[in-house]
């Protein structure tokens, strides 16, 4: 499963708005499981950070289908490294 996980994550730093809302949409069928941290962390920094409104929108969303909407302070506790 990380090695499925590792290479849609290699798709989400893409630099086509296509490819990258492709691995938004596979990442969708990993946010359920509990080993899938860095996937449910790669989708909340796109969801803030995207250049392109619409990837921003859709990795979102990924997190409202598993009802955990990101909030604003989730970022600055995980990423205090």
């Amino acid at each position: 499963m990380q090695n499925e996980i590792h290479n849609i994550l290699l798709k989400l730093s893409s630099k086509s708005v296509m490819t990258r809302r492709q691995a938004i949409t596979e990442l969708r069928a990993y946010l359920y499981h509990k080993d899938a941290y860095l996937a449910r962390l790669s989708l909340h920094y796109v969801s803030e950070h995207d250049p392109s409104h619409t990837v921003r929108v859709l990795a979102k969303r990924a997190f409202y289908d598993i009802g955990q909407p990101p909030t604003d302070s989730t970022w600055e506790r995980t990423h205090t490294f």
